[in-house]
Formats: structure tokens, sequence, C-alpha cells
């Protein structure tokens, strides 16, 4: 599969197109092959993007994917890379949820770890702050409301207790 694929790289392909290309029928084996191809291609700087709509009118409602070799990218890849920042947002924000809760509870069986996991997720968040301003060339402004407003939060929460 993995030679297909680099074979087809920057090619739109669905997993039909993959089961017959690689001749393995599209089922749970073939969905476990892309996901160990995903960790290959990570392990070789190459990426495999996520499965995305299709950008070709003629495919319409067609969810593909595309392998992209080390060092290439397009406006999908960009799509692509500020998805997978938003959902690492989302999970940094849920981290930092989650260890300040354990912190802060008298019966956690770690207070001091989850104390210094909830910092290293603040100044994570703290970190990205700066990037509520991306540049349309790489994704429409309406699309980073959700960061915008989860920085200006941050922001504020932080200003709250030096105010106090």
């Amino acid at each position: 599969m993995m030679i297909w694929l680099r074979s087809n790289h920057g090619r739109e392909v669905s997993y039909a197109d993959i089961a017959v290309g690689v001749m393995i029928p599209d089922g749970r084996r073939l969905r476990r092959a892309v996901g160990v191809v995903r960790v290959i291609a990570a392990n070789r700087g190459d990426r495999l993007e996520r499965f995305m709509p299709s950008t070709d009118p003629a495919r319409r409602r067609v969810w593909v994917i595309r392998y992209m070799r080390n060092g290439h990218g397009d406006e999908f890849s960009a799509r692509d890379a500020m998805a997978a920042a938003r959902a690492a947002m989302t999970s940094v924000k849920d981290v930092h949820r989650a260890t300040t809760f354990e912190a802060g509870n008298p019966h956690s069986i770690a207070r001091k770890e989850f104390e210094t996991m909830a910092k290293a997720a603040d100044e994570c968040i703290a970190k990205v702050s700066g990037l509520d301003k991306v540049g349309p060339q790489v994704v429409r402004q309406e699309n980073t409301g959700l960061l915008s407003q989860m920085i200006a939060d941050l922001e504020a929460r932080l200003a709250e207790p030096a105010a106090g």
C-alpha cells in the first residue's frame, strides 16, 4: 500500500480508490492498513493527510486523502494542517482543564504532578496566543474564530489573578 500511495503522491484518493489500487477489499483491514501507512509516512518525514471532502466538483461528497512527500504542500495541505492544529489546541485545552481540576483535588494521588502538567498546558496555550491572525492564503479568517475565542478566554483568565 505504501508503494501505491507514494506513486500517487499529491492525488486525491478515496478508500475505494485505494482498495482497487492495492487489491485489498474496502473494509476494516484496509482502514487499519491506512493507519499503519500514516505512521510509516510520519517516520519518513512524509505525511498522509486526514480524510477531507474532495476539492474536485466531480467528486462531491467523496472523502479523500492524499500522500504528501516531505517538502511538498499546497492549499489542501494547509487546510489539513489547520484542522490538525485546531484539534491539537482543543486537546491541550482539555488537558489543561482536567489537570487543573486534579491539581486542586485534595484527594488526588499526584497533585504536584498534575499541577506541573497544568502549568505546561497553560504555557503551551499562551505560546500560541499570537496565532489568532492567520494569513488568508492558508485559511479563511472566519475559520480562526474558535482559536481566537479560546485565546481571548485564556488571556482574560490570566489577567484575573494579576488584577486581584
